[in-house]
């Protein structure tokens, strides 16, 4: 039986309700944040929950718990269900009409992407659907993100594993579940925020290991034509950490394996949630 916390509780998950007047479920009113704990300890709690009170100001809705709260329910659900290396989902819903919302926290098995896929690297294709970097919604992590899941149902469909959305104006904007970089002429390449991708926890960790390794990192609109003459190419996500992209559309990204650049940085990520996780656990 797996447990979730929900509205302060914790709750069998098959016995959790919310409202069927909820806003979140009518009209996908609301907020989720997806997140990674290493030995029962969520990487970057506090910026997942900063990210979210930020979305929740743009779009109207009262954040009613405080970090500390979060820190106990993360810690709850995932010593409730005995799970150290997880992937945790937060949710926020605006509610019935006039009625609170719902907070949810589910954690479950990290199983989407096994460790030969990091050998061989992803494959992706750019989707017609495209990211409107104009929109009010631009860079909020709302409940309603059915463009970013039929978008990657359709690259799987078509023997790909992540779609890769480009905006309004042609730029590159980011994957249906994912940022990306690219590695050109030595730098590394990344759409900036006004692109209209998410500002990706994953994303801003790996800059700051670039900023400290000595590797030059540009946040700048990017041509689609930029994956045929990148040397690498990478995802990252919080559950799936920092992902070769080693093939898109037909033909492979620099030489269709996982390159050195790539190697290198999801390494130093590894050490950096080690290092900040250990800590979380001492203090």
């Amino acid at each position: 039986m797996r447990w979730i916390y929900l509205n302060g509780e914790l709750v069998q998950q098959e016995t959790a309700t919310v409202s069927a007047l909820d806003r979140g479920l009518l009209y996908g009113y609301g907020l989720f944040e997806t997140m990674r704990s290493y030995g029962g300890r969520v990487f970057r709690l506090e910026e997942h929950y900063r990210r979210l009170c930020r979305g929740a100001e743009r779009v109207g809705l009262e954040v009613p718990f405080l970090l500390s709260d979060l820190v106990g329910a993360a810690k709850g659900v995932l010593q409730r269900n005995g799970f150290e290396d997880a992937r945790v989902r937060l949710m926020l819903t605006a509610g019935a009409e006039g009625a609170a919302g719902s907070v949810m926290l589910i954690a479950r098995e990290v199983t989407e992407y096994p460790r030969q896929l990091y050998g061989r690297g992803m494959s992706a294709l750019v989707t017609s659907t495209r990211r409107n970097e104009t929109s009010f919604l631009s860079g909020v992590k709302s409940l309603n993100s059915l463009d970013n899941v039929l978008a990657r149902e359709d690259a799987r469909r078509q023997g790909a594993d992540e779609a890769i959305l480009l905006n309004t104006r042609g730029f590159v904007a980011e994957g249906s579940a994912s940022n990306v970089f690219m590695v050109l002429d030595g730098r590394l390449v990344t759409p900036s925020l006004s692109s209209g991708c998410l500002a990706g926890i994953t994303r801003q960790a790996v800059l700051e290991i670039a900023a400290e390794s000595g590797l030059e990192a540009i946040e700048t609109d990017v041509e689609r034509s930029a994956f045929a003459v990148a040397s690498e190419a990478f995802l990252t996500g919080s559950v799936m950490e920092v992902m070769p992209l080693t093939r898109l559309d037909d033909g492979p990204v620099g030489s269709g394996r996982p390159g050195p650049v790539t190697a290198r940085l999801h390494r130093l990520y590894q050490e950096m949630v080690l290092q900040e996780t250990s800590a979380a656990r001492t203090t």
